[in-house]
């Protein structure tokens, strides 16, 4: 009796693992609701925020300059406390052609400007 339930198993055994890995255990389709909803979201997700109007002044890079060396001279006479990276992250908002880091001489870029940066 021992045997033919030994036997039995090892069938059992042999063709679980023959389906586990010809066709697999894990489905491989979506129920149909899930889909409708990724849809949704994704579509949801792809509208765009409109554009935060950022106020900025148009320059021309001489050789030298960064990013945020221009936006200091701008406001040259206030006193400037505006992070480094919010200047940055501001700037690529702006010109989202390029980063930050790779101001070509001679072209010109929007800079932001920033009204309210007094220091306490």
């Amino acid at each position: 009796m021992r045997p033919i339930i030994t036997i039995l198993l090892i069938i059992i055994i042999g063709f679980c693992v023959r389906i586990d890995l010809t066709t697999g255990s894990i489905p491989t389709t979506l129920p149909q609701t899930s889909l409708e909803n990724d849809s949704v979201s994704n579509e949801e997700e792809s509208v765009v925020p409109p554009p935060v109007a950022i106020p900025n002044q148009v320059i021309i890079v001489e050789p030298g300059q960064t990013v945020y060396g221009i936006v200091q001279e701008l406001h040259e006479g206030q006193p400037f406390a505006i992070p480094i990276h919010e200047v940055l992250e501001d700037f690529e908002t702006l010109n989202p052609e390029i980063s930050a880091n790779q101001l070509i001489a001679n072209e010109q870029y929007k800079f932001p400007l920033y009204k309210d940066n007094v220091t306490n």
